[in-house]
């Protein structure tokens, strides 16, 4: 069932959609800069929401309205309040693509950003929409950012939600407590997470732009990995 609240986040994320489908620099500097919007307005509402909705505790309203005043302020807040809704969704990325998309508004029109890039950001902000509101974001013509990329990201936040349910309880940073888990499972698992993850990061923050092949092997891969933990793949 849709709720109100979510229909602004999702009406940014179909604009963005609609402007990928465009395909000129000028609709994929739009379509990054409204994804990001997406992404702003998510956290706000999510976190501004009444407790029997939200589910949660949450911020004052004070608290949050000095939060919104700064995005890496209002990303601390939602990691503070929302922690268990960030399965697949790393906070600095989103941070490093909201850095992207401050320099592409104030340059004008000097400045273009690849397609690879938005598609990233639009998957990121998918999967944090469906998080933190419990339901499927439904997008009208979703072929529009449908790619090589944007396939091996979805997969890799599948992974990620399976691999929730299967780590122990949380000790330490983050890559340690899942690169342990890894190895109590075999080395091989361990190391082809090792692999997948620096992949995962080169192609989201743009280090590389592989070619087809690169990445179906890639995908390939992470479908293995997920049947070594025992997690469904599509």
């Amino acid at each position: 069932m849709t709720v109100p609240w979510t229909e602004g986040p999702k009406e940014l994320l179909q604009h963005a959609a609609d402007h990928l489908r465009l395909g000129g620099d000028f609709d994929r500097r739009i379509a990054m800069i409204s994804v990001d919007n997406a992404v702003e307005l998510a956290a706000k509402t999510f976190l501004g929401l009444p407790e029997r909705a939200r589910g949660s505790k949450g911020p004052g309203r004070k608290s949050l309205d000095d939060a919104s005043e700064s995005f890496p302020a209002l990303l601390d807040m939602l990691n503070q309040y929302a922690a268990n809704k960030l399965v697949g969704v790393e906070l600095e990325d989103i941070e490093w693509y909201h850095r992207l998309r401050n320099q592409l508004y104030h340059s004008g029109n000097g400045l273009t950003v690849d397609r690879a890039k938005v598609e990233a950001y639009f998957k990121i902000a998918s999967a944090l929409f469906e998080n933190l509101f419990d339901t499927p974001l439904e997008i009208n013509e979703a072929n529009a950012v449908y790619t090589k990329t944007g396939e091996f990201l979805g997969i890799w936040n599948s992974f990620e939600q399976g691999l929730r349910t299967k780590l122990p309880p949380k000790e330490g940073l983050a890559y340690y407590w899942k690169r342990e888990y890894m190895e109590t499972v075999s080395q091989e698992t361990a190391e082809l997470w090792d692999g997948l993850r620096h992949s995962r990061n080169n192609l989201l923050h743009g280090l590389e732009t592989p070619v087809t092949p690169e990445i179906d092997r890639r995908i390939d891969d992470l479908q293995r990995l997920m049947r070594l933990l025992g997690i469904a793949t599509s």
